[in-house]
C-alpha cells in the first residue's frame, strides 16, 4: 500500500503525538537536549550520536549539505552553526518545515519542501547529504542511494545515522515488530511507509563505518553515557 504525500504526513503527525513525540517550538530549540520528557533517555543517545557528526562538519571549511528528512530541523540547524557552510534541510512533513522555520534563523540555513525524487535539483548539487534517522523511511535504498549520488559533487559524501541495518537473517523479525508496533497503536498503515533495510543492500556501495555500536560496559552505564545503537555510515561519490 502506498501513501501520498499528504497521507503520509497526516498519518505520521498523529502517530508522533499518540507517541507524545510532537514538541513545542521552544522544546524544539534545545534540541537534542530534553528534560522532563517522555523520550528524554532516547534523546541522549540521539545528542552523542549528533555531536559526532556534527563535530565532523565544523572542521569543514567551505561547501554545502544537504540534510534530507529533516523534520523540525534541530539536527539541521546544528550543522548550520559551521557558518562556512550552506545548509538546506529537505522533507516532505509540511508541518514540521513550518515549525523549523518558525524557531530556525541562520542566514545559512534554508529549507526545502518537496520530494528528493520529483523536485529539479541539478547533477553534482552538493558537497555533502545527510539522513538522520530517515533513511528507513524510503522503500527503495538503491534507487535512493543513486539518486543522492547522482546530486553530489565529484568526491562528495553522504552520511546515515540513526537508521537501523540488518542483517539478512534478522529481516524478518524486524518486519513483524513494526506491523505489531503500528497496530497496536492504532496505525496499521505506517507499518507500509517503514522500511528495513540490510546490510547486503547499503554494502553494494563504498562504505566507511565511522561509528559502530558496542554494547556498554557496566561503568558505562553507571556514568549515564548511553549510545546510540545504530552505526554511522559514510559512502563516498568516487567520480565525476
Amino acid at each position: 500500500m502506498d501513501l501520498n504525500t499528504d497521507d503520509f504526513e497526516k498519518n505520521y503527525l498523529q502517530v508522533r503525538q499518540a507517541e507524545n513525540r510532537v514538541l513545542l517550538d521552544e522544546e524544539v530549540a534545545g534540541l537534542p537536549l530534553l528534560k522532563n520528557n517522555l523520550h528524554c533517555k532516547e534523546w541522549e543517545k540521539r545528542a552523542r550520536s549528533a555531536q559526532r557528526l556534527q563535530k565532523y562538519f565544523m572542521s569543514i571549511p567551505k561547501g554545502n549539505i544537504l540534510d534530507l528528512g529533516c523534520g523540525n530541523a534541530w539536527f539541521t540547524a546544528l550543522l548550520a552553526e559551521n557558518k562556512n557552510l550552506e545548509v538546506f534541510g529537505m522533507d516532505v512533513n509540511f508541518s514540521e518545515l513550518k515549525q523549523a522555520a518558525r524557531v530556525f534563523h541562520q542566514k545559512n540555513l534554508s529549507f526545502v519542501f518537496g520530494d528528493i525524487f520529483k523536485i529539479q535539483f541539478p547533477e553534482n548539487s552538493f558537497d555533502y547529504i545527510t539522513l538522520n534517522a530517515s533513511a528507513q523511511y524510503f522503500e527503495n535504498l538503491e534507487l535512493l542511494m543513486n539518486r543522492l549520488i547522482s546530486l553530489l559533487k565529484p568526491n562528495g559524501e553522504i552520511h546515515i545515522i540513526d537508521s537501523p541495518f540488518y542483517e539478512n537473517s534478522e529481516l524478518a523479525n524486524a518486519k513483524a515488530r513494526t506491523v505489531e508496533y503500528y497496530t497496536k497503536m492504532g496505525f496499521p498503515e505506517m507499518s507500509h511507509t517503514y522500511f528495513h533495510h540490510s546490510w547486503s543492500e547499503i554494502s553494494k556501495w563504498n562504505i566507511e563505518i565511522l561509528y559502530k555500536f558496542k554494547q556498554q560496559n557496566i561503568l558505562s552505564k553507571f556514568l549515564g553515557k548511553p549510545d546510540m545503537p545504530f552505526p554511522w555510515i559514510k559512502i563516498k561519490k568516487t567520480h565525476g
